[in-house]
């Protein structure tokens, strides 16, 4: 989110005050490991958020980890996590908080992020949970179909009949013809560009492939990682400070899904 730039603004100096005043709590505690700080802030993207935990799992073990809950300032940390790419979720007493995003932590490095915790308007809380639900049980959650393709912009109209499609959801589009997963980019609704479309509206978005009216399309796990809450208030949104994640990987985690 553009508000976002207001952490990257204060990130040099924050860190800087905690790397004086908690020295060898950054330092690695085995070898080949990695540690993890980073502020916790709410939607403004400047106010810290208190008493939250962040809960970390490595995409390639499955290794989950929480973190102590985070302090006046925000700050949160883990010590000795494995090097490699991890998803992440926030748990404060307003609610829970799914991540959108991967980060890295590379091995005998401190990896430094930050967070602000985006919060969903209740219609768009309810269909999030709808969606995630039937993620966890099915592996997929039907959201609708396609109502027009145009070869020539190879973009789709879908209409979203359950729940919503969002930015950079991926989605499985599947027909009598097709059957193909992609990462939605270029989202848009009514010609406007669009974070998220509910039910009831109609989605417009590029395809890396052809498909036909009437092909369904179901939305997957992020990259086929499960989220960590099955009814999440929000987004947790890595906006500062990640790790490049081709500095971790050459190519993407296989998903457990079998999703490519």
């Amino acid at each position: 989110m553009r508000r976002g730039a207001k952490v990257v603004l204060s990130w040099g100096s924050a860190l800087a005050l905690i790397l004086v005043l908690f020295p060898s709590t950054l330092r690695p505690q085995e070898a080949g490991k990695g540690n993890l700080i980073g502020f916790i802030y709410a939607q403004d993207g400047s106010t810290p958020v208190e008493g939250a935990v962040v809960m970390v799992k490595n995409l390639t073990t499955g290794t989950v980890a929480e973190s102590p809950k985070s302090d006046a300032l925000g700050v949160f940390k883990f010590q000795s996590l494995g090097a490699g790419l991890y998803a992440l979720g926030v748990r404060s007493d307003k609610g829970s908080y799914n991540s959108q995003d991967f980060f890295g932590v590379m091995a005998d490095q401190t990896s430094k992020i930050s967070i602000a915790l985006n919060v969903y308007d209740p219609a768009a809380a309810s269909a999030a949970s709808a969606v995630i639900k039937e993620q966890r049980e099915k592996g997929e959650a039907y959201i609708g179909k396609v109502v027009k393709y145009t070869p020539e912009t190879k973009e789709a109209e879908v209409l979203v009949e359950i729940g919503l499609l969002q930015a950079e959801d991926r989605i499985h589009v599947k027909g009598q013809a097709t059957d193909f997963y992609m990462d939605t980019r270029g989202l848009k609704a009514y010609g406007i560009k669009a974070k998220r479309v509910l039910s009831g509206h109609n989605a417009n978005l590029r395809t890396s492939k052809a498909c036909e009216p009437g092909d369904f399309v179901y939305i997957v796990c992020k990259r086929g990682v499960p989220p960590f809450f099955l009814a999440p208030l929000g987004i947790a949104a890595i906006v500062a400070g990640a790790t490049p994640l081709v500095a971790i990987y050459e190519e993407e985690p296989v998903s457990q899904f079998k999703i490519k």
